[in-house]
């Protein structure tokens, strides 16, 4: 009841706190009078603060909290996982790396943590660290995956393999068929290669599969493209014109249009 007690009052604190730390300062101090708990007691309380101010977007908050818990408690697990996301939101993806290097080192037969720090290595352009971590979690899961697949496939296609990524999507996508992910890294490996027929088809996909996708102005550009550059202008014309709709501070878009318009070459 009394680790109730403080989870509570962690929680109402920390939305204060995080609300309006940017401009009075901090209020850890007041805070930590009424932790009275074990390390493991107040890492929780810590966590639930730290959780709070990831919700309300602090994610500088969030990170500091995250820190003291794992300073309380250094196998908490989630908050290592929860500072991983917070670095993340704030584009520092060595931050969110190096957490999972320490999973890694603490659960060496854990895929999930292979997983993520192949991500992060992506990132940052460790590619190889990236190939040799996705390489490992599957190893270590033991079945097929869509996700890590998906993930692989990424790491080849940053390496500018697109074989061999086409080779993964595709086993990715014998899985799950309906995957965003890897229908959106399909589509862009097509674009890239210029293989617009491929393009109409995966955009069509995705347009179909994922509720996301109907909201994302590159894919209608992309799609829109692909169709002028094989002949389908009236086509290409609609959706141009979703994209616009979508985002319409974008000023290539209208460049574009005018172009089909008008049968000029885009690129």
């Amino acid at each position: 009841m009394k680790k109730i007690l403080f989870i509570l009052i962690a929680i109402i604190f920390s939305m204060n706190i995080c609300a309006v730390n940017a401009e009075t300062g901090s209020n850890d101090s007041t805070l930590e009078k009424l932790f009275t708990g074990s390390d493991e007691e107040r890492a929780v309380i810590y966590y639930t603060m730290a959780s709070t101010c990831s919700e309300l977007k602090d994610h500088e908050g969030a990170i500091k909290y995250y820190t003291k818990a794992i300073e309380l408690n250094p196998k908490m697990v989630g908050a290592y996982i929860g500072r991983a996301k917070d670095c993340g939101d704030m584009g520092d993806w060595q931050c969110s790396l190096e957490n999972y290097e320490t999973l890694k080192e603490m659960y060496p037969k854990e895929h999930f943590f292979y997983h993520m720090a192949s991500l992060y290595k992506t990132n940052t352009k460790d590619l190889d660290g990236a190939m040799k971590d996705i390489d490992k979690a599957i190893e270590l899961l033991g079945k097929p995956d869509s996700s890590y697949y998906a993930q692989k496939a990424w790491v080849y296609s940053e390496k500018r393999e697109y074989e061999n990524a086409i080779e993964y999507l595709k086993k990715s996508l014998q899985i799950n068929p309906n995957d965003g992910y890897a229908l959106g890294l399909y589509l862009f490996i097509a674009d890239a290669n210029e293989d617009y027929k491929n393009v109409i088809k995966i955009s069509r996909r995705l347009l179909k599969v994922d509720p996301a996708a109907k909201y994302n102005y590159a894919l209608y550009a992309t799609y829109a493209k692909a169709l002028y550059k094989t002949g389908k202008k009236k086509q290409a014309l609609e959706q141009i014109d979703k994209a616009i709709e979508i985002e319409p501070s974008n000023k290539d878009y209208p460049m574009y249009k005018d172009k089909m318009l008008k049968g000029e070459k885009i690129n």
